[in-house]
């Protein structure tokens, strides 16, 4: 027989754990299992639209840099743990996406003013270009959205 307390966790945890929908064709993959997007600003709006959809799929097949995708570098739980706080903090309603501007090195910074609820935000994105020639995030300044509120809870 489980006591209150016992019942009372266990329904907390059940209704704290949600499933993440998982859509990887949403542009980030082909049928060919290809990852990152034609473009520069194509990966940013892959990687934002991943984020508001809380697909970590979407987000692994657009996360990397010039040696390859984040997913194949680090552990699973690591990948779930980061693209989970990317889901938080990129979830938007609104998004304007800058021009881009060109970087050392084959990468480009891009940025992005975004509204998430009642609060505004701008940010950059660090895109680089893979060696097949494709294009992937490699880093996002997620405390400058923070700073603003974004994903408070």
């Amino acid at each position: 027989m489980r006591t209150p307390i016992s019942l009372s966790l266990t329904l907390l945890v059940a209704a704290a754990c949600r499933t993440v929908p998982a859509t990887p064709m949403l542009g980030g993959t082909s049928a060919a299992g290809s990852v990152g997007a034609a473009t520069p600003a194509r990966a940013v709006e892959m990687m934002l639209a991943a984020a508001t959809l809380q697909d970590i799929q979407a987000i692994s097949a657009v996360w990397g840099d010039e040696k390859g995708m984040t997913r194949d570098r680090i552990a699973r739980d690591e990948l779930e743990k980061r693209t989970l706080i990317m889901i938080c903090v990129l979830g938007h309603e609104k998004q304007t996406i800058g021009a881009p501007q060109q970087l050392p090195g084959n990468r480009y910074l891009i940025p992005v003013d975004l509204t998430q609820k009642e609060k505004a935000g701008s940010t950059t994105f660090t895109v680089a270009r893979m060696g097949d020639g494709r294009w992937v995030v490699s880093d996002v300044n997620l405390v400058a959205l923070q700073n603003n509120g974004f994903c408070a809870r």
